[in-house]
């Protein structure tokens, strides 16, 4: 067994029930995905809270907060992302709370997902619906491992540390809830299955330390415009505008047709003394763009009374 250490669905509420005794059987059956055979067995070393009624949402937050080496008081976290009214939590919540600390939420969706992650050194927090579609019962847990061949997952789960549930279970109880789920990771580290739009769209709503998140997705995809254009913003809020300015560049050659990189290319080549390629660039926003107010407000600004 490895040891790696380090310090529903979308707006359903969650009612996190103390102790698991709702799971349900059945007779259908899924195997583990075949890369749980190698390695047999993982197991991760992730601080375990308890959850009091309830609240299974801020407990499963900290405990992923506090292997990433930031506090993760469950005290605190609950007047944060709990909501009193509806005595549960929402996973969007969970998400902004994570970014807000400069982390990455990032989706973990289907079996061979969650096994690379956790291969990977990553602990998975999912969301479990341990009774019916019909009538769910909604539930957070953080997967840390598995066993036997990822014939048992191991999870901190309720009031249960480092428990076992035979993966057909599991994957039923996920599987109910749209395999929801999600890694939380510090600036510079990528999930072992990352892919391009689904990164961007995780980094899009970042702004706490965005910047290293942007250059490790850059160093993945460089060959890819958009991520390459939020890199290029990420320089430009850092006060780094000679490299914000290059990036700006590259975003405009790898995908030549995004209007808001034309326009903010602009502002950086005038920023750089290059009044006629602010020109140029500002007029190519605005053939791309032509209803956009922003674009129009951007000509007037940079092209003048002549415009474009």
């Amino acid at each position: 067994m490895s040891f790696v250490g380090r310090g529903g669905p979308r707006a359903a509420v969650l009612f996190c029930l103390p102790l698991l005794t709702l799971l349900l059987s059945a007779c259908q059956s899924m195997p583990p995905p075949q890369q749980a055979h190698t390695p047999p067995q993982e197991f991760l070393q992730v601080p375990f809270i308890a959850q009091d009624a309830y609240q299974c949402g801020p407990a499963a937050l900290g405990m992923m907060l506090q292997w990433n080496g930031l506090p993760g008081d469950k005290e605190e976290l609950v007047h944060e992302v709990w909501l009193p009214e509806r005595q549960g939590a929402l996973g969007i919540e969970l998400k902004a709370a994570g970014r807000a600390r400069g982390l990455l939420p990032y989706p973990v969706e289907n079996p061979e997902a969650l096994f690379s992650e956790i291969q990977a050194g990553h602990p998975v927090l999912v969301l479990q619906n341990l009774a019916l579609k019909r009538w769910p019962v909604w539930h957070f847990a953080v997967v840390i491992g598995y066993r036997d061949d990822g014939k048992r997952i191991v999870l901190h789960s309720g009031t249960d540390e480092a428990t076992t549930s035979h993966w057909n279970r599991f994957v039923r109880t996920w599987a109910r809830a749209d395999y929801w789920g999600f890694v939380l990771l510090p600036p510079g580290e990528l999930p072992a299955r990352v892919e391009a739009e689904p990164l961007l769209r995780a980094l899009a709503p970042m702004q706490t330390g965005a910047l290293h998140h942007w250059q490790a997705a850059v160093e993945r995809f460089p060959d890819n415009g958009r991520l390459r254009f939020g890199l290029a913003n990420a320089l430009w809020a850092a006060d780094r505008q000679n490299e914000a300015l290059a990036a700006y560049e590259r975003t405009v050659t790898l995908s030549p047709e995004l209007a808001p990189a034309w326009n903010n290319l602009a502002y950086a080549r005038r920023e750089a003394g290059d009044d006629p390629g602010a020109r140029q660039a500002v007029c190519r926003a605005r053939e791309l763009a032509p209803d956009s107010d922003n674009v129009r407000d951007s000509v007037a600004e940079i092209a003048g009374a002549s415009g474009c």
